[in-house]
């Protein structure tokens, strides 16, 4: 269940803020760091036999369609966050951009599942996406789909950051993501 106000009978737990909070930034960072090698491993035994990464690389305008590439993801993967809170929600989220981060944000206190399945959206829709049209592809269209697939998954460590945490943690949770700060509160338990 997901609400527009904080009912009544809730109270703070945690903040999640990884713009503030440099503790969480290095763990974001170390995540990232590990996606990154996860998601690199995979591409190299996926790629195309025959077509160097020379090939690639000396391509020009595959470089700069590479970089068009990932310009156009980082608002696709804000606006697979959006939509999924406007659908569980029924209300219009807020984008911005806090560097290093682009967000999507919303008033709204989503229950535990909602929060998780709108942090993951992303990643998998995007995944599998990028993973099938880098396959169907192939030749030097691989590695810049690769690697925008590369920053898809390192792209995407707070969200699984988040999702693993909430996961983890007891109780009837509400989580109000702004966007740049989560906050998370619990039931309280009346005797």
């Amino acid at each position: 269940m997901n609400f527009r106000r904080l009912p009544a009978g809730y109270r703070h737990v945690e903040s999640i803020d990884f713009t503030r909070d440099r503790r969480q930034m290095k763990a974001l960072l170390v995540l990232s760091l590990v996606l990154t090698a996860a998601t690199i491993l995979p591409g190299i035994a996926l790629a195309p036999k025959g077509v160097a990464l020379r090939d690639y690389l000396d391509n020009w305008w595959m470089l700069a369609v590479t970089l068009l590439l990932h310009i156009a993801y980082i608002p696709l993967h804000e606006l697979t966050h959006g939509i999924v809170m406007y659908a569980l929600s029924g209300v219009k989220p807020r984008y911005g951009l806090r560097l290093p981060y682009a967000w999507c944000g919303s008033a709204v206190w989503f229950d535990r599942r909602g929060h998780i399945v709108t942090a993951l959206a992303p990643v998998a829709v995007w995944g599998v996406a990028i993973s099938a049209l880098a396959l169907r592809l192939g030749g030097l269209w691989f590695w810049p789909l690769w690697t925008v697939q590369i920053a898809n998954t390192s792209g995407s460590a707070g969200d699984i950051y988040t999702a693993w945490h909430l996961a983890r943690m007891r109780g009837d949770l509400l989580i109000q993501d702004t966007g740049t700060r989560m906050r998370i509160v619990r039931k309280v338990i009346q005797n």
